[in-house]
């Protein structure tokens, strides 16, 4: 029912109780203002000074009460009092016998002092619940005036000032003093601020805050049927393999974001990972219901400490809803600022922010030699959703097949197109499809060297274990000193089993089984016809393949104190040198029809270790790794592509600080029989807590990539609150 609205006349009475207590039972013992007693505990313990009102009343109403706190004296100032005080337990102003989660608001009317007047507690939503030193309250323009540790609580939203005023009508909330709002994750702080509840909007002065982004998907992983471990793109920096082999710490980096352009084989473009905190800090921002904003004097960064090493800074920035997926960010002179001291131009003014979107830019240069004839130029139009998944296609112009065939720019023989097809289907199922075509001539009637496509789909069984399908047509693999083989048409499944922890050192065992029916070229001559198109054939092939992977840490040195001046001044995480012995012994069996087969046994011994903690500037990281494998060989493929032939291998890495954050690393593995290389990989990277930037050229392999990493922190605590002070470089 609706409180009752006070009368104007006669005016309000001025009250006050000189004892105010309550009991663990939830009576309430108190002298009313004619100076009867009410019924008192000996257990009673005095309320504290510093109190919470809840004003339980709709806004629409204007029957509010509300009370000042004068140390351990309660002024009333309106006749009638329909709201609640809470300091441990919920209890009326008057007198309470029930317990707080079951009662209802009592109220004293001058009228008649001695008799209460049941009210009914209203619903959670309409509460504006108010915790402060001191709170006055003006009944004719129903505002609140609080003072000291002010914390105001609507709904979801949190505002927490030295001094506030709270408007009750239209929840209007004007704050002022080391002034924070909170709703969710995030939280802005400012020097003063205007927010209205209901409408979620507002403005901030001299904003700073942190905002904790939405996190992006992992892809679940497709294992490759055919060879596990074959792959024509690269894998990860010798100088993160090293890294990532170091014993587990309670670290406070987490993988952040990662963008790739490759050149050479596999995606051309390729971004995993998210920032999902940054902070913030601005002149003014002004918020708008819709979860829309605009600002002036915008500085962003993912560093937790000030100043900051990586920061984009804007003279203004207005953020837009496009639609429920995309959204836009026009900005104003923006640019990017490293270590106070750089400033790049961003020229780029609008920014259309598209969750389905894999490709961030609108186009990106690219080089294939073997399928699209050199450099290229790929458009990246937007995501097709397709129901449960995604259709992304980007089109190539083929630059240098242009110039060297001398073709007309956008005839068909110059174009060439990747597309890829991705999604969930459902929770526990993932879909993904490859296209790639060299050359749109005599499209759709191609030559069969133009195409090359796979579908692929992944099912999680439970446990860990999952089943995954997949065709595949002209699949390129690496097969070692083999070089690069085309596997012409595949058709199968793979079970694939969990990693198995088996200690807190790393060890761990895992396994998998497939079949496929493979066509592929083939040397043997006992299979090939006399008279024949090509050298394939198609047999059928069934594995089985277990790892065992046993580390033993030999030593480990004491990392430093997680600070910019120490363990976090060139990497996101502190470095911890170590040196470990590692063992690895794969046994794979293989048979194919036709009463073939190939089985082997690798045992890989080898150290693994860094020393230094890369934080001085010169020579203080050393990352290296040796390991010897020696293969026992039973059989051998018909196929060239998965035959094994590399059984005694040396494998060295080093990786060196130069100066400050630059590294410069070698990878090399050599087939000690033949003397061939099987791989030869440099790196040089530049290394800084919060971005990094790494060239990597792989000459054996025909690929290479500059990858970018922008470090995600998660820390405890408000950062400095001079982020905003550093002046322009």
């Amino acid at each position: 029912m609706p409180y009752p609205v006070s009368p104007p006349e006669p005016p309000p009475l001025i009250r006050t109780l000189p004892a105010f207590d309550h009991t663990s039972a939830g009576k309430i013992t108190a002298l009313n203002e004619l100076g009867q007693s009410l019924p008192s505990d000996s257990r009673a313990t005095q309320v504290r000074a510093h109190a919470t009102i809840r004003y339980s009343v709709p806004p629409e109403e204007s029957h509010l009460g509300t009370a000042d706190l004068l140390g351990p004296t309660l002024s009333l100032t309106e006749e009638s009092q329909p709201y609640r005080l809470d300091s441990g337990l919920s209890f009326p102003l008057a007198q309470q016998s029930c317990l707080p989660e079951t009662c209802q608001e009592i109220a004293i009317t001058p009228g008649n002092p001695q008799q209460p007047t049941v009210i009914p507690v209203p619903t959670p939503e309409d509460l504006v619940e108010i915790t402060a030193d001191r709170q006055e309250y003006d009944q004719q323009r129903q505002i609140v005036i609080a003072t000291g540790n002010v914390m105001v609580r609507f709904r979801q939203s949190l505002i927490e000032a030295d001094q506030a005023q709270i408007n009750l009508v239209n929840r209007q909330v004007t704050a002022e003093g080391n002034v924070a709002l909170t709703r969710g994750n995030q939280v802005i702080r400012g020097d003063r601020m205007t927010y209205n509840f209901v409408e979620n909007n507002g403005s901030v002065y001299e904003a700073k805050g942190t905002v904790s982004t939405r996190t992006v998907a992992t892809d679940l992983a497709i294992v490759d049927p055919l060879m596990t471990g074959v792959t024509s793109t690269l894998p990860s920096p010798i100088s993160d393999r090293i890294t990532a082999a170091q014993p587990v710490q309670n670290v406070k980096a987490d993988t952040g974001l990662n963008a790739t352009v490759s050149a050479g084989g596999g995606s051309l473009f390729g971004v995993q990972g998210s920032v999902n905190r940054l902070r913030f800090a601005a002149e003014r921002i002004d918020l708008f219901g819709n979860g829309e904003w605009e600002a002036e004097n915008v500085r962003i960064t993912n560093d937790p400490f000030s100043p900051p090493e990586l920061e984009v800074r804007a003279d203004t920035a207005r953020f837009n809803r496009i639609s429920p997926l995309r959204d836009e960010l026009i900005t104003t002179r923006s640019r990017l600022v490293l270590d106070q001291s750089f400033t790049l131009p961003l020229f780029r003014e609008r920014t259309v922010l598209d969750r389905s979107q894999k490709q961030p830019l609108p186009f990106t240069i690219g080089y294939d030699l073997r399928d699209f004839g050199g450099y290229f130029i790929q458009g990246n139009l937007p995501s097709v959703p397709l129901g449960p998944v995604t259709l992304d296609v980007a089109p190539r112009l083929l630059l240098q097949r242009i110039f060297q065939e001398n073709l007309t720019p956008f005839e068909p023989a110059s174009l060439g197109l990747e597309a890829q097809l991705s999604g969930a289907i459902t929770p526990t199922t993932e879909l993904r499809g490859f296209l790639s075509l060299n050359t749109l001539e005599n499209f759709p009637d191609l030559d069969e060297e133009a195409l090359r496509g796979s579908v692929r789909i992944r099912q999680q069984l439970g446990a860990g274990f999952a089943l995954n399908g997949e065709y595949s047509y002209r699949n390129r693999l690496f097969n070692g000193t083999l070089g690069y083989r085309t596997v012409h048409s595949s058709l199968g499944a793979v079970l694939s089993s969990p990693v198995i922890r088996l200690n807190d050192q790393g060890a761990q065992l895992s396994f998998q089984t497939s079949y496929q029916s493979v066509n592929a070229n083939t040397d043997r001559p006992e299979l090939l016809k006399p008279i024949r198109p090509n050298d394939r054939v198609t047999l059928d092939r069934y594995e089985a393949l277990g790892t065992l992977i046993y580390p033993i840490l030999l030593w480990q040195g004491e990392r430093l104190p997680a600070t910019p001046t120490e363990g976090l001044r060139y990497t996101p995480q502190p470095v911890i040198p170590f040196l470990k012995l590692a063992f690895i012994t794969r046994g794979v069996a293989t048979q194919y029809s036709e009463d073939y087969s190939q089985s082997y046994l690798s045992a890989s011994v080898g150290l693994q270790g860094q020393l230094g903690h890369f934080s001085k500037d010169f020579l203080d990281y050393t990352g290296f790794s040796l390991f010897y494998t020696q293969v026992f060989l039973d059989g051998q493929s018909p196929f060239l592509f998965d035959r094994l032939v590399d059984q005694r291998v040396l494998t060295m890495g080093l990786v060196q600080q130069i100066y400050g954050g630059l590294r410069a690393g070698i990878e090399s593995a050599v087939n000690l029989e033949t003397g061939l290389s099987l791989n030869n990989e440099f790196t040089l990277e530049y290394s800084r807590r919060t971005y990094g930037v790494i060239l990597r050229i792989n000459p054996v392999r025909r690929i290479g990539s500059i990858n970018l990493r922008i470090s995600d922190f998660n820390w405890v605590g408000t950062p400095d609150p001079d982020f905003g002070s550093t002046p322009e470089p």
